[in-house]
């Protein structure tokens, strides 16, 4: 019983420390994801009633259960991607194209963190630390991948 309490308090604390993440980069603040979120949800039929304060208290780590509405924030998250994260791609070893243009990605923490918010609004029967284990394993593999496609050009 204990370690299913600690695992959902680990869980609770990876989305908490997600939404800060994901929240920070957009250079938003609580009030706007609250109100991002809002129509994230309008836009797929549904009306919710998010406040900063909630989003505030996640963040802050008062409330101990995953919420309903992360769902809508991962959408939220998934209609204004990042610009800065893309800027982030600068920060990987380079590798050629057969364009000979230099492409680079972001480290694995960054480029884990990418896949992590493409992936936060997938299959909700999929759990979070299965995402998170996928995004890590794409993020170590994806810089591999990558090279072994210009094998074959």
């Amino acid at each position: 019983m204990a370690n299913k309490a600690s695992s959902e308090m680990s869980r609770v604390e990876k989305v908490r420390q997600w939404i800060r993440e994901e929240r920070e980069l957009r250079g938003w603040g609580a009030t706007r994801l609250a109100q991002e979120a809002c129509l994230a949800a309008q836009k797929r039929g549904e009306v919710i009633n998010l406040k900063q304060q909630s989003i505030s208290a996640m963040e802050l780590g008062y409330i101990k259960s995953v919420p309903a509405w992360i769902k809508h924030v991962a959408d939220a998250f998934g209609d204004n991607p990042v610009p800065a994260t893309m800027q982030n791609i600068q920060n990987m070893t380079s590798f050629e194209c057969k364009t000979s243009n230099k492409t680079s990605l972001p480290n694995e923490d960054d480029l884990k963190r990418v896949l992590l918010g493409l992936l936060a609004p997938v299959e909700e029967s999929i759990s979070w630390d299965a995402k998170q284990r996928i995004a890590g394993i794409l993020a170590q593999k994806l810089p591999m991948g990558l090279e072994q496609i210009r094998l074959f050009k």
